[in-house]
């Protein structure tokens, strides 16, 4: 994954498993968000929030 190449990311998707919690604990050594947003809805004011909790977790 060299595309992040240990850089901190947040993945938001309605579709993360977790096969793909797994890979990322497996081959991201950085910090990684992994957010799932339902299909049905979209983003929500509940999914910024927790974004942005994260993002300010670094402190």
């Amino acid at each position: 994954m060299n595309w992040a190449d240990g850089c901190p990311f947040a993945w938001v998707d309605d579709e993360i498993s977790g096969l793909d919690r797994s890979w990322v604990a497996a081959c991201c050594p950085g910090r990684a968000l992994l957010h799932r947003v339902d299909p049905r809805v979209g983003l929500t004011d509940e999914d910024f929030v927790a974004l942005d909790e994260w993002l300010r977790s670094w402190g």
